[in-house]
């Protein structure tokens, strides 16, 4: 476990109410990151995902695994609770709509 990797997931700044906010971060774990990541494989995962690219490779990275693990926990939430990313509008779509 890295040092950052004991603090509550940041949500960002939503339009939840406070209750609201409340209730999302116990029922997804938020304040307790330990859960969140077994629930999530996010250890597993980013064993296999912290090989760099070639353009970051050159740019060079501390900690890979731990870069890697912060990009899956951010997935992970996004896709979890879609409100903790207010700014990014998710458009649906029909398949009738698409043409």
């Amino acid at each position: 476990m890295t040092p950052r990797d004991d603090e509550p997931l940041d949500l960002g700044a939503t339009e939840l109410s406070g209750a609201e906010e409340d209730r999302i971060r116990d029922e997804h774990d938020l304040d307790r990151p330990d859960v969140f990541d077994e629930r999530n494989a996010v250890d597993d995962r980013a064993g296999t995902r912290s090989n760099l690219l070639p353009e970051e490779e050159h740019a060079g990275s501390a900690d890979p695994e731990a870069q890697a693990r912060e990009v899956l926990r951010d997935s992970d939430l996004r896709t979890e609770v879609p409100e903790s990313a207010p700014d990014t509008m998710i458009e649906r779509r029909r398949p009738e709509e698409t043409t």
